[in-house]
């Protein structure tokens, strides 16, 4: 697999520390790659969530951005409605008291993000949302009591904290009256999470240098779940020796050691224990039992699909979980699973009263099975792997076996959603784009390679654009540079090295304009001190 159909010109300087390698590498059969980078001493790395910390440049971002992508499928007069989540979270009935948190499913609700999503879907789909001069309303039948508490609670809510916007066209100011026909419910409603600009962590924490690390949900397919939202990083992250986020789908994970050794293994969630109540029950994964853990994998090994649903059970007591927190309850099964989440299913006898009411508070806490893992200080889980030992490690069912599924249609034509990231290529070796992936060399020193790509949707320009790399490209790249394990990162257009203050990579992102480049939010960093 992969070429070495290539010449290179490149450059290395040493500064603070680091030592950057930058160039070209040109392809034999034409075209071009832009290549960075950076290697450093292993007790330099930190890895954090980030957030925009002025939240108009995201609402313009990603309307910008959703306005696009309508409009690039045809849609004459796109709207996209956003609503920015609330951080902390806050439980719904502390924050809508006497408001009914339960969905036409029989799905209560016990997370004010959840619910407020949910509502403003249920509005759009029923024609009831209005925007009118700056002011949001609802025009709700007479007969819908329930409805039309829960539409004054909410948007009161949302208004008074400026969290719902209307964006209808870049550069131009929302119109003055909108009814939002033809606004989908699901494509042009955004909850918008944490992420935000690197440049902005750059400008304020002048690290030596930061780079994007965590996949997270972009496409309105990611979170068509009412927990979900654009933005939301997912699989395993840890920080200060705490397991924030789980790990959903067995992949490979970049961690730190107790002794500050910097490994790279594969986990999943039969790696961790949940903790609730004072137990810590060893829930077995992906079968009938009296716990059972359900993420979006669970049918792929006996049906080769993904089913986005529990199955049907008139005595399963199920709640979603997402991250460390509990969102909603259901009884019966048929509960639809998270793209960045899990589901809890529980037989009627399994669900004791502690275990109940540790549930109702809304956290969880995971702790490792295996002790030698209990000493990992920090950790992001990506994927595939690249190189271990010093050799490939990438073959024809390395996205596979790391759980990758993406979208299919089905015999009849439907589309079925698969497992994000959804609109993964599914190849090694064909797909160039923008990459980055982290390496480890012999001594343990720890370096960031990125090879420069551009969206390639009708805007991408052979002589002008940098062409990206495939896997096996990149970890080729990664071997030259003296990496003897390597695991890839998030690209695409999310790709960005930024080195003393300045950026090293041209973004990736295009929006649709030819040579016009634009930087992407992103939910997670690692930062080189």
């Amino acid at each position: 697999m992969g070429s070495r159909h290539y010449s290179d010109l490149k450059h290395s300087i040493t500064l603070a520390g680091i030592e950057k390698t930058q160039g070209r590498r040109q392809w034999t059969a034409g075209g071009f790659t832009d290549f960075v980078c950076i290697r450093f001493e292993p007790n330099r790395l930190s890895l954090r969530d980030i957030d925009q910390s002025e939240q108009t440049p995201k609402v313009h971002a990603i309307g910008h951005l959703r306005f696009v992508k309508a409009f690039s499928f045809g849609r004459e007069r796109p709207r996209v409605v956003l609503w920015s989540r609330l951080h902390p979270d806050r439980p719904a009935s502390e924050l809508f008291p006497g408001i009914s948190a339960t969905t036409d499913e029989s799905e209560l609700f016990y997370s004010s993000n959840s619910l407020i999503t949910y509502a403003l879907r249920q509005l759009l789909a029923h024609g009831w949302l209005r925007f009118k001069a700056g002011e949001w309303s609802a025009d709700i039948p007479l007969d819908e009591s329930i409805w039309q508490a829960r539409a004054t609670a909410i948007l009161d809510f949302l208004t008074a904290e400026k969290r719902l916007h209307l964006y209808a066209m870049p550069g131009q100011p929302p119109p003055a009256f909108d009814d939002l026909a033809g606004v989908h419910p699901t494509e042009d409603l955004i909850p918008l999470d944490r992420l935000g600009y690197v440049r902005e962590l750059v400008w304020r924490e002048n690290p030596l240098a930061a780079f994007n690390t965590a996949y997270f949900l972009l496409e309105h397919n990611d979170f068509l779940s009412h927990h979900s939202a654009l933005g939301q990083a997912y699989n395993l992250f840890i920080s200060d020796s705490v397991i924030q986020r789980p790990p959903l789908y067995r992949r490979s994970t970049l961690y730190q050691r107790d002794d500050g050794s910097w490994r790279i293994a594969m986990f999943g969630m039969e790696d961790v224990e949940l903790l609730l109540a004072s137990s810590a029950p060893p829930f077995v994964v992906d079968r009938p039992a009296p716990v059972t853990l359900y993420t979006r994998r669970w049918a792929i090994s006996e049906q080769n699909r993904v089913i986005g649903f529990t199955p049907p059970a008139a005595n399963r007591h199920e709640f979603t979980i997402i991250d460390r927190q509990v969102l909603g309850y259901k009884r019966g099964g048929g509960l639809e699973i998270p793209q960045n989440g899990f589901v809890l299913s529980f037989d009627q006898d399994a669900l004791t009263p502690p275990v109940l009411a540790a549930l109702q508070t809304g956290r969880v806490e995971y702790r490792w099975r295996e002790e030698e893992h209990r000493g990992i200080r920090q950790g992001i889980q990506v994927g595939p792997r690249l190189l271990q030992d010093g050799d490939m490690a990438l073959t024809a069912h390395s996205l596979a076996d790391e759980a990758f599924w993406i979208d299919k249609r089905g015999p009849d034509d439907s589309l079925e959603l698969g497992v994000v990231p959804s609109d993964y290529p599914d190849d090694v070796d064909v797909t160039r784009a923008g990459r980055v992936g982290v390496g480890i060399d012999a001594g343990g020193s720890l370096m960031v390679g990125v090879m420069m790509g551009s969206e390639t949707k009708g805007v991408k320009h052979p002589d002008l654009d940098s062409a990206g790399a495939t896997l096996v490209e990149l970890a080729e790249f990664l071997q030259e540079m003296g990496a003897v394990d390597a695991v890839n990162m998030d690209g695409g257009g999310s790709s960005q090295l930024f080195f003393l203050g300045g950026l090293t990579t041209v973004p990736g992102n295009r929006l649709g304009l030819q040579s016009v480049h634009y930087e992407r939010m992103v939910p997670a960093v690692g930062v080189v001190l």
